[in-house]
């Protein structure tokens, strides 16, 4: 059998977001997704998950709202898991896990504990998705005020002052 051409590949691509993206807000709906990864754990998740995201390891808690739909910076990182996994997204139990994570606390807050965090528990995610590690560090330096915001609030803490007296 032959490899698909690129253009099969990302109208493939395009078929596994958009169906990751129906499935995530119904999940977030509190609605049947049809997806078995998110549907088994729908009750559960939303007994256990309070509404707002969780503060990712060693940074300040902040009030992260989850979107009803995937927003654009969550599309790109559905498109980046889709281009590195393709269709087991929707089939592989380790990576319905992923999706029930994306679909409870958010995309950015998921690549933020891959990328960044310190817990055991981020350290497997961060194993877990090894092969789309690249492709979510792209996607976080193309939206940096949403990856980044709570770096930069503390990074201005570090930042020298001038010394007293000193107009600007």
């Amino acid at each position: 059998m032959s490899e698909p051409t690129p253009d099969q590949a990302s109208q493939e691509t395009a078929r596994l977001v958009l169906r990751m993206d129906a499935a995530i807000s119904a999940f977030r709906a509190g609605l049947r997704s049809g997806v078995q990864a998110l549907d088994a754990a729908s009750p559960i998740v939303t007994r256990v998950l309070p509404s707002s995201s969780m503060p990712v390891s060693g940074t300040r808690p902040t009030e992260r709202r989850v979107p009803r739909r995937p927003n654009k910076v969550e599309l790109a990182i559905l498109t980046a898991l889709a281009d590195t996994y393709g269709a087991e997204m929707l089939t592989n139990s380790s990576l319905g896990y992923v999706l029930r994570l994306f679909a409870s606390v958010g995309g950015v807050v998921l690549v933020q504990r891959l990328l960044f965090g310190e817990s055991a528990s981020d350290q497997q995610l961060s194993m877990m998705l090894t092969a789309a590690r690249i492709a979510l560090t792209q996607v976080s330096t193309i939206f940096p005020d949403m990856f980044f915001a709570d770096a930069n609030a503390v990074i201005a803490g570090f930042r020298p002052r001038p010394p007293a007296g000193f107009s600007a």
